[in-house]
């Protein structure tokens, strides 16, 4: 009996320090842990706010790059279009001019042509050799068989320009050609004044001779 009352103190006192062993062990643990989570915490929140601030930064810098990119292509595409329509410009003067020049040269042209070929009909219609006939349908511009004072004076005009050499009293004057007063010279006008004209010259080459 009394060895069984020994026996139960003595497992009642190793499970009293077992109790408060495993309780200062256990709660000591799980002060333990909590310590670990606060640090821990403590740095994963850190953790975390960087890299927030990594993330707005880098977002920051992206909308900031793809803003100064997207404004920059714009200038860039703006003074191309504003180079291309300047050199457009240039391009469309210069064919309009070069195709007017064209069309320009194709009516002379054509006016030398048909000038030439009345020339021939007259010709073959008795009018002398001596005759140049060419000029009254060149400076017949519009062809009514006809011409005015205007006429007159551009053919003569132009006529200086190309040979420099003369003065315009080397020329005949109008009032020489319209002999009926009628305010133009018609092709019979035209050959009769020539035939005075050449004759003068013939006349002027015998004297000097």
């Amino acid at each position: 009996m009394y060895l069984l009352i020994l026996t139960s103190s003595i497992w009642a006192s190793l499970a009293s320090d077992y109790d408060g062993k495993y309780d200062r062990d256990y709660y000591g643990y799980e002060d333990n842990m909590g310590d670990y989570f606060d640090r821990e915490g403590g740095g994963i929140a850190a953790a975390a706010a960087g890299g927030n601030h990594l993330i707005k930064f880098a977002s920051s810098a992206s909308l900031g790059w793809f803003l100064g990119a997207n404004i920059h292509s714009r200038r860039a595409a703006n003074k191309l279009k504003e180079k291309h329509s300047k050199e457009r410009a240039v391009f469309v003067q210069l064919y309009r001019e070069q195709v007017g020049a064209l069309q320009e040269f194709n009516k002379e042209s054509a006016r030398i042509i048909r000038a030439m070929e009345s020339s021939v009909v007259a010709r073959q219609n008795g009018v002398p050799a001596e005759i140049d006939t060419v000029p009254f349908f060149m400076a017949d511009t519009d062809g009514s068989k006809k011409i005015s004072k205007a006429e007159f004076d551009r053919y003569v005009r132009e006529y200086l320009v190309n040979y420099p050499g003369l003065r315009p009293e080397d020329i005949p004057q109008w009032e020489s050609f319209d002999h009926d007063h009628s305010g133009s010279i018609t092709f019979d006008e035209y050959n009769q004044q020539m035939m005075k004209e050449i004759r003068k010259a013939q006349y002027r080459a015998a004297k000097t001779s």
